[in-house]
């Protein structure tokens, strides 16, 4: 991962930092919205990582109510680590915001594919005035 920074007017490039990766993870995290979860997978796909460096950022999450770590899952549905007392307070939080299970894995329609909802969600409330652009 590549990181761009504008400073002075001056553009710099330099390589991601883990501390940079684990902000990028959890801004993704924060627009996984109350009732669906995503996958590891989902969010490394995106930052082009590994699916681990994912479960480690989430690991050391310092804000867990602000950074909903909760909502991160296995691909399968499994529900994965959870730093604030186990798998089985993420999986209470998870059905508090309403997300269902079978056989002790999240429901398929709760898990949300992030790269393609951000690109048909996202990136189109995005576009136009919240730039500065008019469109036609």
């Amino acid at each position: 991962m590549i990181v761009i920074e504008i400073k002075g007017g001056e553009i710099t490039a330099r390589k991601a930092s883990m501390r940079d990766i684990c902000e990028a993870v959890y801004t993704l995290t924060m627009i996984i919205p109350p009732g669906k979860t995503t996958s590891y997978s989902s969010i490394a796909r995106l930052l082009k990582i590994h699916p681990r460096i994912v479960a480690y950022c989430l690991s050391i999450n310092k804000h867990p109510v602000i950074i909903p770590c909760h909502r991160v899952v296995y691909s399968d549905g499994g529900i994965g680590g959870f730093s604030l007392g186990g798998s089985h307070v993420k999986k209470k939080l998870l059905s508090l915001e309403g997300v269902e299970f079978l056989d002790g894995h999240v429901k398929e329609d709760y898990i949300m594919d992030l790269e393609s909802s951000i690109l048909t969600d996202l990136l189109p409330a995005l576009k136009g005035e919240a730039f500065g652009c008019k469109t036609s």
